[in-house]
């Protein structure tokens, strides 16, 4: 088996090899061919712009020629025969090819247009000293033909580039010039027949960066300002050449090639778009990915099919190999204990979990029955053996008997099944709940001493009210009014007393009267069910102020929804505790209390500028516990800030619990 294996895995690795070795030979040779190609398509594309370039510099100074003949004709005529001369007369005696210029015109000395090819509007003037093309002739007798940069002419009123000779008087001073006007569509008008693209691009340009004529694809353009051009960093080193860079007015990557002309301020310039230009190379790039693509996967295919025959072999050993890791695996580490047992019980295997357990080793547990192991008294044994043979699938509890014959509770499922080579076979699963068990007795027990522990302290707070409402009473009603007994037993038996007496007996009936007042309104629930909790809050605080001389701000401008009647309670019993807390030990003179909602909180605020207390000391007093265990109830918070000398502070946060069917309860009493 071991040999079979080994052979097929020898075999396979060379078929991927000879897969891999092929698929790296047809797509090295498929991209050295598109290399090539790409490179050949930019090369023709190149060689194409530098022809139409040539083409472009010829017909440039073809025109140019052309334009200077006719100004060094009429330059000639002008200074032998004076202003009299008839320029259209003139270019038709000499059969001057007029399609290559718009007009021709003769200035004096004064920048006027004296004469013309074409009519003048009336009888203005038509001045152009201002010009360059004037003023560039007025104190250089040397110069040439003078090329202007693209102007609307005042004359013909559209676009043209002027071309000027000066002219001389007889002694040689200046006595105006001769101006040819071209149109900047005119030096690329030879291309607009020709298959031109989108983006190719045909121009004619200054050295300061300006275009004399532009086409861009059918667009005709001049006057653009292209000085930031990669174009002139590469005329520095070589008046012709070309390179690739981004159009300088679209930003579209293109190929260019360009020519200085040697004798005129020009640049001829040709560009194609690299998009244009390797359009069809992308076609063909794809079909022939596409062919190397089927041909890999046609090799691919034969090899996998190859593979697969080997590989079947293979698979089915390590099936039945992984299979058994697997469930040894599964067998060895479960932290359950698990049995494989015949119908009746027998065991035959017996997982370490299982000996643990069982507290049996593993030699020892596998001679046994499952009877030996089941407490019989469990009534669950007997209904897991039903015609004392397991069958189909049981769950539940049953009680076992360890080796130190102690007894455990285990969990239990037990299912029923064929082997491989059909024999009734049962695999049973035990946890061991013995400990959950006693958790859940403990925390059954625990309950019930935490509910005698509330009780009692149920019991013990309606002692300590019970104290209290009889303290009150004794010191301070129980007093008063023994005092008015003395009094009216003195007015009975003494007239001349009796007038005094009186009086003093009703104040101190009332004063008993505001006390049992004042105790009632402690201990009884606020009127939330006819009040709002603002409304019990403002009276709460308006009685505190009377009757102990604080200064009291409430705010509550951000309370704006109820919440649910309890909560309501809570936070009043809340106020009324700190209250409380401010009377008898802060010995402050101003509290500031506020109540606001903020997202899905309530949070109720009480500051006073009393004496204040340490924090961080234990707490004997009940009135701050009592506001934490309110808090708490509804999981809220209590944040409470104090320093001797500072005052003190007290936040309490709560979950809002939003009172959204307006439920209203007829009674809010407290439980005792």
């Amino acid at each position: 088996m071991r040999s079979l294996l080994s052979r097929n895995n020898r075999m396979i690795a060379a078929i991927a090899g000879f897969c891999i070795l092929l698929h790296f030979l047809i797509w090295t040779k498929v991209y050295r061919q598109l290399e090539d190609d790409r490179k050949k398509t930019i090369a023709a594309a190149v060689q194409r712009n530098s022809n139409l370039a040539v083409a472009l510099e010829q017909y440039a100074i073809r025109t140019i020629n052309n334009a200077d003949a006719v100004l060094q004709l009429i330059k000639k005529e002008y200074e032998q025969s004076g202003r009299g001369i008839d320029i259209d007369s003139l270019l038709n005696n000499y059969k001057i090819d007029k399609d290559f210029f718009t007009g021709v015109a003769i200035v004096d000395n004064s920048g006027n247009v004296v004469a013309a090819n074409f009519p003048l509007a009336g009888d203005a003037i038509i001045n152009v000293k201002d010009r360059e093309h004037f003023s560039s002739h007025i104190n250089d007798r040397g110069r040439g033909v003078y090329i202007g940069q693209p102007i609307v002419s005042r004359t013909l009123r559209k676009a043209v580039i002027p071309l000027t000779r000066r002219l001389n008087k007889r002694d040689g001073s200046f006595d105006g010039i001769v101006s040819v006007q071209v149109e900047p569509s005119t030096f690329t008008r030879f291309y607009a027949e020709a298959n031109l693209r989108e983006h190719d691009i045909i121009s004619l340009v200054s050295p300061n960066g300006i275009t004399y004529s532009r086409r861009t694809g059918a667009i005709e353009s001049f006057g653009e300002n292209i000085s930031k051009s990669p174009l002139y960093s590469h005329l520095k080193l070589k008046p012709v050449d070309s390179y690739f860079a981004k159009d300088a007015i679209r930003g579209i990557p293109t190929f260019f090639s360009y020519r200085r002309l040697k004798h005129y301020p020009f640049i001829a310039t040709v560009g194609a778009s690299e998009k244009d230009i390797l359009a069809e190379f992308y076609e063909r790039a794809t079909q022939d990915r596409l062919a190397a693509t089927i041909i890999s996967v046609l090799i691919l295919l034969f090899s996998v099919l190859v593979c697969a025959v080997l590989l079947e072999r293979k698979k089915n050993h390590d099936r039945v190999k992984e299979s058994e890791v697997k469930y040894r695996s599964v067998f060895e580490n479960s932290l359950d204990a698990i049995l494989l047992m015949e119908p009746d019980g027998k065991i035959l295997a017996a997982n370490p979990a299982a000996s643990r357990f069982f507290d049996i080793v593993e030699e020892e547990l596998c001679k046994r029955n499952l009877a030996q192991l089941a407490d019989l008294s469990d009534p669950a044994f007997h209904q897991l053996m039903q015609n004392e043979k397991l069958t189909g699938t049981v769950e539940g509890e049953l009680r076992f008997v360890t080796g130190n014959g102690s007894l455990l509770v285990g969990e239990m499922a037990a299912a029923s099944h064929k082997d491989a080579l059909g024999k009734e076979r049962c695999i049973m699963i035990i946890r061991d709940i013995t400990q959950r068990l006693q958790m859940e007795k403990r925390l059954r027990e625990e309950q019930k001493s935490y509910q005698r522990k509330i009780t009692e302290q149920v019991i013990l707070a309606q002692e300590r009210e019970r104290e209290i409402i009889g303290r009150e009473l004794h010191d301070n009603v129980n007093q008063v009014l023994t005092t008015v007994k003395l009094y009216l037993e003195l007015a009975l038996t003494n007239k001349e007393t009796r007038d005094e007496l009186l009086p003093k007996s009703i104040q101190y009936v009332m004063t008993s009267i505001n006390e049992i007042r004042n105790l009632s309104r402690d201990l009884s629930a606020p009127t939330l069910g006819t009040k709002s909790l603002i409304d019990s809050m403002t009276a709460l605080l308006e009685t505190v102020q009377t009757s102990s001389g604080l200064q009291i701000r409430f705010d509550h401008e951000s309370y704006q929804r109820n919440l649910i009647m309890d909560q309501q309670l809570a936070i009043y019993r809340i106020l009324q505790e700190q209250m409380n807390n401010v009377i008898k030990h802060a010995n402050a003179t101003e509290v500031k209390v506020s109540i606001l909602q903020e997202k899905n909180e309530t949070v109720l605020s009480i500051e006073d500028n009393g004496q204040g207390f340490d924090t961080s000391a234990n707490r004997n007093g009940i009135g701050l516990n009592n506001i934490i265990s309110r808090a708490k109830i509804f999981d809220g918070d209590v944040h409470i800030e104090s320093q001797k000398g500072k005052g003190c502070l007290v936040i309490v946060t709560l979950p809002s619990i939003f009172d959204n069917q307006n439920e209203r309860h007829a009674s809010l009493q407290e439980p005792a």
